[in-house]
């Protein structure tokens, strides 16, 4: 999610200046982890470093939190795997990968969240929050469910 005045390089460029940034970052985490902890610990999800997790006799969904690698940004990932350690008989993860909130939303909600937007447009934060619980979490939890083959999303 980026904003549409300033385009990434150029707000990495500004934020790569700034001496603030890496203690804005951090806040900018914080702010998310906790969100994600208010919204996802009613659904009995456990929080352990960045992976909300949920088990059951069906398998363990988790959602993850996983910071890029260039420091400017975080993405929410969606996982579920069966006891087995495998991953669900559903086409979804015919190929063991994660599934990102884009697959629920339209335009910017793909989950992924620039740390400066979090700070100067917190709208964009609640966006994803409410991707999360209202098309992603359902969807998630419809895998402990005993039918998973049945879960279908609009964006297939």
């Amino acid at each position: 999610m980026q904003m549409q005045d300033e385009d990434l390089g150029a707000r990495q460029h500004r934020a790569a200046h700034d001496p603030s940034f890496p203690e804005r970052r951090e806040q900018a985490y914080g702010q998310i982890v906790a969100r994600l902890d208010a919204a996802l610990a009613p659904f009995g999800y456990v929080l352990r470093g960045a992976t909300w997790s949920r088990q059951s006799d069906r398998g363990r969904s988790a959602v993850h939190l996983q910071r890029s690698r260039y420091g400017w940004d975080v993405q929410v990932l969606l996982r579920f795997v069966t006891p087995d350690g495998e991953a669900p008989d559903h086409p979804d993860w015919a190929d063991d990968a994660d599934v990102t909130l884009a697959r629920f939303g339209q335009g910017d909600s793909s989950g992924q969240l620039a740390f400066l937007d979090v700070l100067e447009t917190p709208d964009l934060l609640d966006r994803t929050i409410a991707l999360l619980v209202s098309e992603a979490l359902p969807w998630l939890e419809a895998m402990h469910s005993a039918n998973p083959r049945s879960i279908t999303h609009g964006a297939d």
